[in-house]
């Protein structure tokens, strides 16, 4: 199991600041709202906030940042996504701050990734709905079109030629002309895109996580439980457990699921707690109120 990102660690809100004003008298002169009054209010806003006394996190092949709403985790992964400069699918929480909070965050990698052109991406919830929403999307255009071919058909068959108005109509002519000199079917794949195989959300997002992670590199994975079923979350789980063990694959993952949260081999940080301690699963708060939870239910599994 590969691990090419090794740590990552923020700087302190007061550090920071000091840093950027110093720099900004001298040789980054475009730094220097920092130091108008009127931008003093936000040093406390988004990212700078979540992390005032800083944070040094080592990462292993498989890390998981656990949490609470708020404790930072999908901010980790937009913070290394921007300091490794990943594209992005969708837009992400973003201030005046982001970038330049960015460039002060030290990540370091190992030889093999730095001397080998590895992947490296990020995959959000949203990128996942996106998906999921072109998805149906395209089956709607799909269908819509085919449609249109399907009575095009019936017009042929009933020799009601629609009278030529314009470029549209003579596009719709030639396609009728067409349509008597080919078969139907011809036709149909000739006009009309191929509707993809209509499936749930989760069905639909779990293909998205299996076709694109496909080769060796870093992937940062944000809350990829959304959409999912448990059933689909284990699924998932043997997904990322064989492909980090197989294919070289290192994956940081921000989640909520207790059943990802339970994944063998994956090193757990607990952002809720000073300092981001290292935590076994069972140790975790919101482990510990499901348990509880069911625990107080067991004669109803009998």
């Amino acid at each position: 199991m590969s691990r090419y990102i090794t740590s990552l660690t923020l700087p302190d809100k007061d550090s920071f600041l000091l840093t950027v004003i110093a720099e900004s008298k001298k040789d980054y002169p475009e730094w220097s709202f920092v130091r108008m009054p009127f931008f003093q209010n936000e040093v406390d806003g988004y990212p700078i906030g979540l992390f005032p006394k800083g944070l040094s996190l080592e990462f292993s092949p498989v890390t998981i940042l656990y949490g609470n709403n708020g404790s930072g985790k999908s901010t980790i992964l937009n913070l290394m996504a921007e300091i490794l400069e990943i594209g992005r699918r969708s837009p992400i929480n973003n201030s005046r701050y982001f970038s330049l909070f960015a460039k002060f965050c030290q990540l370091t990698t190992h030889s093999d990734f730095d001397d080998i052109d590895r992947r490296r991406d990020i995959i959000t919830s949203d990128d996942v709905f996106k998906h999921c929403f072109e998805v149906r999307d395209s089956n709607r255009e799909s269908l819509m079109r085919q449609n249109e071919v399907v009575q095009e058909k019936i017009n042929v068959q009933r020799n009601g030629v629609v009278p030529l108005r314009g470029l549209e109509d003579f596009g719709r002519w030639k396609r009728e002309v067409s349509l008597q000199r080919k078969s139907f079917s011809e036709n149909m794949r000739r006009y009309s895109s191929h509707l993809l195989k209509p499936a749930s959300n989760g069905e639909t997002a779990l293909k998205f996580f299996t076709s694109t992670i496909n080769s060796a590199g870093v992937y940062l994975l944000d809350e990829p439980e959304n959409s999912l079923s448990p059933a689909f979350q284990l699924k998932l789980q043997e997904f990322l457990q064989q492909t980090a063990e197989w294919m070289n694959i290192q994956y940081i993952i921000a989640t909520h699921s207790p059943l990802l949260l339970g994944m063998p081999k994956a090193k757990i940080i607990n952002l809720d707690e000073e300092g981001a301690p290292k935590r076994k699963w069972s140790e975790l708060e919101n482990i510990r109120i499901l348990h509880d939870f069911f625990a107080e239910r067991e004669a109803e599994f009998k």
